[in-house]
């Protein structure tokens, strides 16, 4: 049977994905965006708004994944306030709004990163984080600590609440991979800084499928779930790997006092790592399809290469 979902952050990277899996089943999909006639327009059918208040009904599912891109823009004072208002003023007016028109999900999952570890654990090759771990103290940290605690008084109006710490999600399509395509096949990437620290990353196609089943409850679970591959690897693995799938050398390494003239605050996104451990879906017994970085990246050239032919 089908559900009724409202999304945030549904045209995004990765929100697109979710909603164009659930068309397919069939599921009745209203998106809160500011590009209404944009959505509309590459979903016929689904509903789009840019108020809650246009909204009507009771809704099964709540997806909270808006919020601009942490990773977009030096990390001024202004884009610090921009990134926190998208993610943390949005979820206290979906509260309100839950509130108000009394609404009582089956299943609401919000988005949170596993920047809320913090940095500094990249290269402690020993230094393992899971669910149980305490947050950082950076402002990366403080921003997923926060937006994790703004969602938490819709526990009043659902069955469960889930908040998955998601890492770098590796697609064709968007996110860091968009940025690495063009560098990698001209010979141009290389490893950032001492290429130790960890990046902690899951494939799409496996984001999508733990996401699916959280929701529906073929993995029922609550509180934190850190949406990552279970074999997390060091820059300079993850460069090595790249290079191997695009079939081009990595000649270009980005020393560390350039990161930090180039990036300021933001470098830290680039020269610390988490290394981090999946428990929750582990011990649920999920399944994932890319374990290996190799597997992944060599599916995500294939993918690529079949996408620019068809185009």
């Amino acid at each position: 049977m089908g559900k009724r979902i409202l999304i945030t952050g549904g045209s995004g990277f990765i929100g697109s994905r979710l909603v164009s899996a659930w068309r397919l089943v069939g599921h009745d999909i209203a998106v809160l965006t500011r590009q209404p006639a944009r959505v509309r327009q590459r979903w016929p059918g689904v509903t789009a708004v840019d108020s809650l208040e246009e909204l009507e009904g009771k809704f099964d599912w709540l997806v909270n994944l808006a919020g601009e891109g942490i990773a977009d823009q030096r990390w001024t004072e202004e884009r610090k306030a921009v990134l926190r208002a998208s993610r943390i003023a949005l979820t206290d007016e979906l509260v309100q709004w839950a509130t108000r028109s009394r609404q009582q999900f089956e299943v609401v999952l919000s988005g949170s990163a596993i920047g809320y570890y913090g940095a500094g654990h990249g290269s402690a090759a020993e230094h393992w984080l899971d669910e149980h771990s305490e947050s950082g103290r950076d402002f990366a940290a403080r921003l997923c600590r926060d937006w994790e605690a703004a969602i938490q008084p819709l526990s009043a109006h659902c069955q469960r609440l889930i908040v998955v710490r998601t890492g770098v999600v590796l697609g064709t399509d968007g996110g860091m991979m968009k940025r690495l395509w063009l560098p990698f096949r001209m010979g141009m990437g290389g490893q950032i800084g001492d290429g130790s620290q960890y990046l902690s990353w899951i494939h799409m196609d496996d984001y999508c499928r733990a996401v699916h089943a959280l929701l529906d409850g073929s993995l029922p679970l609550s509180g934190a779930v850190n949406l990552t591959a279970p074999e997390p690897v060091t820059n300079a693995a993850f460069t090595h790997s790249l290079a191997a799938a695009v079939g081009r050398p990595a000649l270009l390494p980005m020393p560390t006092p350039m990161v930090k003239l180039l990036f300021g605050e933001m470098s830290t996104l680039l020269l610390d790592g988490q290394r981090v451990a999946p428990l929750a879906l582990q011990d649920a017994g999920f399944e994932w399809r890319f374990r290996h970085i190799d597997v992944a990246l060599g599916n995500l050239v294939l993918e690529r290469q079949q996408d620019l032919h068809a185009a």
